[in-house]
């Protein structure tokens, strides 16, 4: 009897073996970090996770935190990570290798539309440019005494 409680007990584990790896789920990578604005966490943001060509989508919670997880074969040690994440027209961006199991990518987030800037720009070069080309003039006119 005693004989019989071990052989079946052998079975069981044996038959488990050979089933669960079958069974077993893919190894996973997992991206993982905080979104961040003046050093604050932000909640709500929506985060982009792109590696290897596959794209994954996680909110923050009220930590700040979001957790995206890929399958190995779809994002392998050593692949690059590109975490975008974007709350109320603000956002940020943050890269990485794949360094195993889990990446940590902490990243914050900013104001990027600052258009008047860009009008700012253009007139301070505009003027920068007509005041050097009037002043190259200038220079040539008193070379030759015109």
């Amino acid at each position: 009897m005693k004989k019989l409680a071990i052989g079946i007990f052998v079975a069981a584990f044996a038959a488990i073996g050979i089933a669960g790896p079958a069974m077993a789920a893919p190894a996973e990578s997992d991206v993982t970090g905080v979104v961040t604005e003046n050093q604050v966490a932000v909640a709500g943001a929506t985060v982009t996770v792109l590696c290897n060509g596959h794209t994954e989508v996680d909110m923050t919670d009220n930590f700040g935190s979001y957790l995206v997880h890929f399958v190995s074969a779809d994002c392998p040690f050593g692949s690059t990570v590109k975490v975008t994440a974007v709350k109320n027209g603000k956002s940020g961006v943050s890269s990485g290798t794949v360094q195993g199991v889990t990446t940590k990518l902490n990243l914050a987030i900013v104001n990027v539309s600052i258009p008047e800037y860009g009008f700012i720009g253009t007139l301070i070069a505009g003027g920068a440019g007509i005041g050097l080309i009037a002043y190259m003039r200038r220079r040539q006119q008193g070379q030759f005494g015109l």
